[in-house]
């Protein structure tokens, strides 16, 4: 059997991208199944090891991708929890951007009845971010006071709706205007980044950061007593789909160091997680299977492109034109 991949073949622009036809084996291992893709996720991520950043990135020529939504195509013989034609989602640790995929059944998830697989290509790696970073680090409750700086983007709406379900208040930052509505209709507070800056809050419970770089400093200085800052990415080395050496080297240098002791002495916290590293933990995900089986918040699908069409979503995501999740879509 064949399948067509997406693969990094030089470090680059969206343009670079290449589809590739590439052979599957062709008997599964016993716990095996075997998926046939409708969707595909596109995570900030990818953009970050297209442009060669990504630490953790296979050699190269190799496919990026995190998650896939499709259907089950067959199953090894030890496979108990799926049947052949189930709808199915997954997280891929790399090689979601593929028409067919492997995988082990653990980091394979039932669909349920009230998703389509739109929102199921959109969910494993945003919701488990949202969720290690509110639930897992931030350990959020009712009256906390908490601020997403990533708000209008795939993880940002599972985190608003996760926030406003604790019974939190919600504080949402977006680089454009247009996209503060959007924001406001998750029951949360809007800003621009330049409008925050300026409006003196202060006093967060929690902070999630994806932009890194001097925005961290900041953030730091507004935590109230016990407060958390996580920080989940390095955006502010990229922009509008490219990363120069100055913008690397600004970011890092900018990027402030946080000594125990004046952590102690002001009785904050600063930390940081990569959700995509969960995806290589079985006993982690055997122990949550169920519960984001179960998830009840939904995505918002800012964008359906053809898989041919890669470097558009890119683009698309880059630009930060989406609000949401972007997904690619396979034909079969």
């Amino acid at each position: 059997m064949q399948a067509q991949t997406i693969e990094i073949t030089k470090f680059g622009s969206a343009q670079d991208l290449e589809m590739k036809n590439k052979a599957l084996k062709e008997e599964l291992a016993d716990d095996e199944v075997l998926v046939e893709v409708n969707y595909s996720g596109v995570n900030f991520a990818d953009i970050v090891m297209r442009l060669g950043m990504y630490k953790d990135a296979p050699p190269k020529p190799f496919t990026p991708g995190y998650e896939v939504s499709g259907v089950v195509k067959n199953i090894g013989k030890d496979v108990t929890r799926f049947t052949v034609g189930e709808s199915v989602m997954a997280g891929t640790r790399f090689g979601g951007y593929t028409s067919f995929v492997i995988l082990p059944e653990w980091q394979v998830l039932k669909v349920n009845a009230d998703i389509t697989l739109e929102e199921a290509a959109s969910t494993p790696v945003n919701f488990l971010t949202a969720y290690i970073a509110l639930h897992e680090f931030g350990r959020i409750r009712a009256g906390d006071k908490v601020l997403i700086d990533c708000a209008t983007g795939g993880v940002g709406v599972f985190a608003l709706q996760m926030i406003k379900d604790a019974g939190a208040t919600a504080f949402g930052l977006t680089s454009s205007p247009s996209k503060k509505e959007f924001i406001l209709e998750y029951g949360a507070k809007a800003y621009t980044h330049e409008e925050f800056e300026k409006s003196g809050e202060k006093g967060f419970d929690f902070i999630l950061n994806s932009r890194g770089g001097a925005s961290l400093k900041s953030q730091y200085e507004i935590l109230a007593r016990s407060g958390k800052l996580v920080c989940i990415g390095l955006q502010e080395a990229i922009h509008n789909g490219k990363s120069s050496l100055f913008a690397k080297i600004k970011a890092v240098i900018q990027t402030p160091w946080y000594p125990m002791l004046k952590l102690v002495m002001q009785s904050k916290s600063v930390s940081g997680f990569n959700a995509l590293s969960y995806f290589d933990d079985d006993v982690w995900m055997k122990k949550h299977i169920k519960m984001i089986e179960d998830n009840t918040f939904k995505p918002h699908i800012g964008g359906v492109f053809k898989a041919a069409d890669v470097a558009s979503a890119h683009e698309f995501l880059e630009q930060r034109k989406a609000k949401g999740k972007v997904i690619l879509k396979w034909d079969h």
